[in-house]
Parts: structure tokens; sequence; C-alpha cells
């Protein structure tokens, strides 16, 4: 159980350290041949095999210690019974060892339960890209944990606000789950609690996440006339499908969706949403913009800016929103 959850959290500190120092151990030797044997019919276990390959291929030259452990990782948990006994805790590390054993069994019923998930759209693998298809993964109430990083990186080059939970348990939940459609693409959404940040995924041909962003929302402007509203909205001259978006701290962002030096309509963001008090169908006029944040990697190096005109409930207003790209494998969704 402990190598499944290795495997499911190969971009932690020590994670792939810990497959590199016991690839000749007979346990691993054991784990791996009944993984080979599961992911031959699931494609998504090959892939995570496939990456933990490429990352020991890398370290392949690097030596080798026995008794290596991830960080804050006890022996009784990782290593067999006549080398777990020379670091013998005691009773706290009994009660530490109940405690580890959990999040292990927790993190392989994840595992075991996102193969099944994964098996399923295998039958329908020839069903287009943007269809309503919507994997079991994507549901009012889940919880899911994200690595904090991308957030703490981000704080000082963006705009972007981390979610709630980010820099503690690492554990989020979704308050609601939004399905937006706009020019033939379709992405998933996965608000936050409040309502005010979302994880917005898109599918590729298979079904399977290939492409995570997240956003946060950072400003909001209701205009008090039609000649405000002509400032976002007009035909000629609206700030919402200019070429460039400025923010109030003057910096100038660049049009994704529809390169050019000239204004372009915004896009049509049609969303079902759904939680716990039901379903909904709501739509923005809305576009995207981006600037690169100066930071180098595995900092974001791009801050997306989404500015969207909301009418609803006979209210309206004009909703901003920073984001960032998120690592699929970090989100840890499947």
């Amino acid at each position: 159980m402990f190598l499944w959850y290795l495997l499911d959290t190969l971009s932690r500190p020590g994670h792939t350290d810990f497959f590199h120092h016991h690839a000749t151990d007979p346990g691993y030797t054991a784990w791996r041949a009944e993984a080979d044997r599961q992911a031959a019919a699931d494609p998504a276990l090959r892939q995570k095999l496939a990456e933990l390959d490429t990352r020991m291929a890398a370290m392949q030259e690097q030596p080798r210690a026995r008794d290596y452990l991830p960080p804050d990782t006890p022996p009784t948990v990782a290593l067999a019974a006549e080398r777990e006994a020379r670091d013998s805790g005691g009773g706290w590390g009994f009660i530490l060892l109940l405690v580890l054993i959990a999040v292990v069994v927790w993190f392989a019923w994840r595992h075991l339960a996102g193969g099944r998930r994964t098996r399923e759209p295998e039958r329908g693998s020839d069903q287009p890209s943007g269809t309503s298809y919507r994997p079991d993964w994507f549901r009012v109430g889940m919880t899911f944990p994200i690595d904090p990083a991308p957030f703490v990186l981000a704080a000082n080059v963006t705009h972007v606000q981390a979610p709630e939970g980010a820099t503690g348990s690492g554990l989020i939940s979704a308050e609601a789950v939004g399905e937006v459609t706009t020019d033939g693409v379709r992405w998933h959404r996965l608000y936050l609690p409040g309502g005010q940040c979302f994880f917005q995924v898109h599918l590729d041909a298979g079904g399977r996440p290939d492409e995570c962003r997240y956003f946060s929302r950072f400003d909001e402007i209701v205009p008090s006339s039609s000649q405000e509203w002509a400032f976002w909205l007009d035909a000629a001259e609206g700030v919402i499908g200019w070429p460039e978006f400025q923010t109030k701290d003057n910096k100038v962002y660049t049009r994704v969706w529809s390169q050019g030096d000239t204004r372009v309509p915004p896009r049509v963001l049609t969303e079902t949403l759904t939680s716990t008090t039901g379903t909904t169908n709501r739509e923005r006029q809305a576009m995207l913009y981006a600037a690169p944040t100066g930071a180098e990697a595995p900092a974001p190096t791009t801050e997306y800016v989404l500015v969207a005109a909301a009418d609803q409930g006979g209210q309206a207003w004009v909703e901003l929103y920073a984001g960032i790209d998120v690592s699929i494998n970090t989100l840890q969704l499947s």
C-alpha cells in the first residue's frame, strides 16, 4: 500500500527517490510485477508507471542507500520488520503508525477507485471530445488533495489567491460543479466553498483530464449606467474583447482567445451549474487574457485574467478572475 501511495504522489519530495534507492529490493520487485499486471488493463496506471520509469532513468547514475526513506516517513511504514526494529519509537511510534496506516489505506482506496473509473471510459473511447460525458470524479461535495507549492510561489507575482486549505491540510472540497461550453470547447469547473474560486479542467478525446487551470476572483465592478456598460461591452470599443486588458496596478495582459490587434466580440460562456440546492443555467460574456509573471519555473510563468460580464437574477456586474496553470498530477483528481 505504501508503494501505491508513492506512485500516486511522485511529485512530492523524496517519493521518486524511494523507488530509486529500493529498486533491487524484493518487495519492490514483487509490487512492480503486480503493478505491470494491472496496468495491462488500466491505461491510467500504465501512464503513472511510465512516468515513474522516466524519473528513475534520470537518477540511474546516482548511488543507492538501502535504508533511504522520504522525509518524515517512519521506518515502520516503509521498511520490512527486521529493518524497522532498529528505529522503533515505542508507544508514540505505534500510535503514529496507526495514523499513517490510515492515510496509506485512504490513498490506496483512491488508487483502486481511480483505476475503476478510468477503465470505464475505455469502453466508449471512440466518444468525441466535447460530449456531455461527466467523469465520476467531478461531483458536488468531493474532496481532493492539492499541492500548495504553485499557490505559494504565485503569491508575489500574480493576483491569484490560494484556496483555503491549500497550505493547511491540503484537502479541499467542491461546493458546486459546472460544465462550461463555448465555441465547441467544453470545460468542467470545480467551485470551492464560497464560489469565488474554481479549478477548470479540460478532457482529452478519451475523456481524461489533460489541462487544468485555477482561477480566483480578485475584483468585481457593478456599472451603474448604460455609458459605464458601454465601456465594457460596446461593439466597437468595449474593453471585453479588446486586444489588451490592463488591471488597476497597470499590468497589461494580451488576449488569448482570437489573436489579433482589433477588438473581437466576447465569447459567450454557457454553464450548467450543479450544487446541493439543484441545477441552474447561466451565461457570461467573457474574454481570456494572459501575461508572463517574470518568475522562473517551478513558479507559474503565466498569469491569466478572465474578464466576464454577468447578468443574472435581475442583477448585472463584471467579474475579474486571475488564474494559473496547475498540473493535473498535482491536483490528483483521478
